[in-house]
């Protein structure tokens, strides 16, 4: 199985005295919980089906089976609903299969790939993900400077993900359906020189879906991150990118590179010595709540898009913005000076 378990210095010690102010309340930090198997009923009627990706009721239903669970499959560790809504991008080639059992298969690809990645939803009678098939190649960085690259053509991999009880033979469908190759793929296929290089399901392999997993760890943090501010990192969000010093930590393909933020210098900011960038899915005002409880103490201002909440802590000061981006979830901004900034800044 391939999804991974992803399962440090202080900062000089001079903002450890937020681990009294960010005393998270019960349950402070714990996403608000989904209704289990949310229905795609309504798409199950007949009728042409949207570009799944971008339907609501889609995007829900995935983010619950998924919910921040990471792994490396079309790309290198990144959230599993991301790479899916990628493999179900496209909008005239969304299909909708009504098996002989009353369950139900949407597919869709990705076309920018030819449809090489390309995903399919296995539904039950009512609706509700039972399992999740993506066509990929199993991508990961390799090289100096890292580069994605991904198993070869006749190396693909049919990963299946599946929710807690499922029965091998049910997911047959998937497997059935992963074999019948997009139009182009199918005449790389049917080639007589070109066909031996053609994409081959390979492998299948079966992964258990696991929503409850956090969306980040601590090797995406920059290493002098303080266990003390730890509360102020959502648990249940997943991590963009990450910096220390001036110095990108996280995604490895910035790792070491130079940062700069215009916003502290326009503002007449000192550089941040620390900055992470996050994104949930939990509503803007739920995440707005919840970093209100974190931070006590807190300046906060918001509006119906966005909101700061400024503080300090021990001989430093912090600040977090949120940012209300739509069906893109809510971007969150924490960071992090060791000397106290001056007021209004």
């Amino acid at each position: 199985m391939h999804i991974i378990f992803s399962n440090h210095r202080t900062l000089g010690g001079v903002l450890l005295a937020a681990a009294c102010v960010l005393s998270p309340p019960a349950g402070a930090t714990a996403a608000p919980s989904a209704p289990a198997g949310k229905s795609l009923s309504s798409l199950l009627t007949g009728g042409p089906l949207p570009r799944l990706s971008e339907a609501p009721q889609v995007r829900a239903a995935l983010f619950d089976f998924f919910g921040y669970a990471r792994g490396s499959y079309t790309e290198d560790d990144e959230l599993l609903l991301a790479q899916a809504l990628e493999a179900i991008s496209e909008r005239r080639d969304a299909t909708r299969t009504v098996l002989a059992d009353g369950r139900q298969l949407l597919a869709s690809m990705n076309d920018r790939k030819q449809g090489r990645e390309r995903g399919a939803m296995l539904l039950d009678k009512r609706g509700a993900i039972i399992a999740f098939g993506l066509v990929n190649g199993h991508c990961r960085l390799e090289g100096q400077p890292l580069a994605k690259v991904c198993n070869p053509d006749p190396n693909a991999v049919l990963t299946v993900f599946h929710r807690k009880g499922m029965l091998v033979g049910e997911a047959a469908p998937l497997l059935a359906w992963a074999r019948q190759l997009p139009p182009m793929l199918a005449l790389i296929a049917g080639d007589k020189e070109a066909g031996a290089d053609g994409q081959k399901i390979a492998s299948v392999e079966y992964v258990l879906a696991q929503p409850a997993l956090p969306g980040w760890n601590r090797a995406q943090l920059p290493p002098a991150y303080p266990p003390a501010l730890l509360p102020l990192l959502l648990d249940k969000s997943t991590v963009l990118t990450s910096a220390g010093a001036g110095v990108f930590a996280y995604p490895l393909t910035l790792k070491g590179k130079k940062q700069n933020n215009v916003l502290d210098h326009a503002e007449g900011r000192p550089p941040r010595d620390l900055e992470v960038a996050l994104r949930s899915y939990a509503s803007f005002d739920t995440v707005v709540e919840r970093y209100r409880q974190l931070a006590k103490g807190a300046r906060l201002q918001r509006n119906e898009r966005t909101a700061y909440l400024d503080g300090d802590m021990g001989q430093g000061s912090y600040r977090v913005y949120i940012r209300n981006t739509g069906a893109d979830g809510v971007m969150i901004d924490v960071a992090l000076w060791q000397r106290k900034l001056a007021a209004g800044r």
